[in-house]
């Protein structure tokens, strides 16, 4: 009677642990018996490759146009520059560059940050073949939008990487949709660099045809002219098209294409400066740039 009292005692305190185990909540399970989770390591930012490259002149601020607005050179010469703004473009650029190359012409090439970072085999090309690279900011923004130190950062770092990948750091700088005011103004000349601008705007950002192209530029082409168009930002076929016939005529006109540096001391050594205006509130209207 005993061995069975005992034996009923066993079963009812196996019952009651199996109840209050179903009814409690699961333990936790130890670290180490958790299985192997495979951790991606955060992507670290890309090393630039190293540089090789033939050195192309570097633009020099001539001291007669610090603190200015650099639209146009002097009217005392029939030549002109040329500018491409948003590139580096891996389709359109080198496209340009054949071109300049047929006609032995340097340009001025102001360059995205960000771009330059995704395509710098393309950026080492441009500044290899003899043309400037400037700063056109990181990534296109209002800058007049911006605070100061948004607009510094976006001059510093694009300064940055062109350097890390060209080997050395850009002195000219093209504000994004040519948008400037006194605080921008201050802040582009903080990161060392001169703002320019420009007098004739080929709207080729408005993609109406090559002839339409051609006529506008050289409708708005006179002594000492900047003319802006682009290698990037979009489908630049156009622009592609439309720059020898551009080239082609300016040449029969009796001007000549040079580089922007060429321009610049062209105009600090002139008699007068009218292009060399002060530090005033402007703003461009908003184009494609």
């Amino acid at each position: 009677m005993r061995h069975q009292f005992l034996l009923m005692l066993m079963l009812v305190g196996l019952l009651l642990i199996t109840v209050a185990c179903a009814d409690a909540p699961p333990a936790r399970v130890m670290a180490s018996q958790m299985p192997a989770v495979k951790r991606t390591a955060r992507k670290a930012t890309p090393t630039l490759p190293a540089i090789h490259v033939t050195p192309a002149p570097v633009a020099r601020v001539p001291a007669g146009l610090v603190n200015t607005l650099f639209y146009h050179g002097t009217e005392n010469r029939k030549e002109v520059a040329l500018s491409f703004d948003d590139g580096p473009d891996i389709t359109y650029t080198p496209q340009i560059l054949s071109i300049l190359s047929q006609f032995n012409l340097r340009a001025t090439f102001f360059n995205i940050g960000q771009h330059v970072l995704a395509y710098p085999q393309i950026t080492r090309a441009v500044y290899a073949a003899g043309h400037t690279i400037g700063n056109h900011s990181w990534n296109h923004p209002l800058l007049t939008a911006l605070r100061p130190l948004q607009v510094l950062w976006e001059m510093q770092y694009t300064n940055q990487v062109i350097q890390q990948t060209i080997g050395i750091k850009p002195t000219l700088m093209r504000p994004p949709y040519g948008a400037i005011d006194r605080m921008v103004h201050i802040q582009i000349e903080n990161a060392g660099l001169l703002p320019i601008l420009w007098n004739v705007d080929s709207e080729d950002w408005k993609r109406q045809g090559v002839t339409t192209i051609v006529q506008t530029t050289l409708r708005e082409t006179q002594n000492g002219s900047i003319i802006l168009m682009h290698d990037g930002g979009g489908d630049r076929s156009q622009t592609v098209a439309a720059l020898p016939r551009i080239i082609q005529a300016l040449e029969q006109r009796g001007y000549t294409i040079v580089p922007m540096q060429q321009l610049l001391d062209h105009h600090a050594d002139a008699p007068s400066n009218p292009a060399a205006t002060p530090t005033v509130q402007r703003t461009t209207r908003l184009t494609g740039d």
